[in-house]
């Protein structure tokens, strides 16, 4: 079963995110929430995660933070996903491994997801958020097929549904999609 992946718009405001979260979880279950950085000073990113956090625990969804490994403990989280290059992962996955949860995303090759597999990551994730229009499906499937890190496909938005079958253990969606998620992968088992 492909299990969901849920990433927050970085430009809601917190209780829409909050209510939309309760919603989706309430719905069907999910695996991981990245909570998106967005342009704010450190203390509104961590009263960000504050918020959501509970909400997303409560249902065993891990609380995943956006490239700042320095404030996983501050603020609670599970994790960080980190989308920098291999020296930045490197530096997350001596920091928090074994307690937290690190992962990686923004791969551009084969290669580039071999040498970041090679650095006890957690998980890898195929697509580019920035620029939602390159499909990494394919990569995803080849690494979901070929090695045991998990593989967590992002959808780009507004994908037509459905996506079933997909190889990948994860399906990141964005937001926007949240309540689409039934439609694009399935119901949960």
């Amino acid at each position: 079963m492909t299990e969901i992946f849920l990433i927050i718009d970085k430009d809601a405001a917190v209780e829409q995110t909050a209510a939309r979260l309760r919603a989706t979880l309430a719905q069907r279950p999910a695996s991981a929430l990245l909570v998106t950085a967005g342009a704010g000073e450190d203390a509104d990113y961590i009263a960000k995660v504050s918020a959501l956090a509970p909400i997303a625990q409560e249902h065993d969804c891990a609380v995943l933070l956006d490239n700042r490994p320095d404030l996983v403990k501050k603020a609670g989280a599970d994790g960080v996903h980190m989308s920098g290059g291999a020296k930045a992962l490197r530096e997350a996955v001596e920091s928090l491994k074994p307690d937290y949860i690190v992962g990686t995303g923004d791969i551009g090759s084969r290669h580039e997801a071999m040498v970041r597999g090679e650095l006890e990551v957690d998980y890898l994730m195929f697509g580019d958020r920035d620029e939602p229009e390159l499909d990494g499906r394919e990569m995803a499937d080849w690494w979901a097929e070929t090695f045991e890190i998990p593989s967590v496909f992002f959808v780009p938005p507004h994908t037509e549904a459905p996506l079933a079958p997909v190889g990948s253990e994860f399906v990141a969606l964005l937001e926007a999609d949240w309540e689409r998620a039934a439609a694009l992968v399935g119901e949960p088992q």
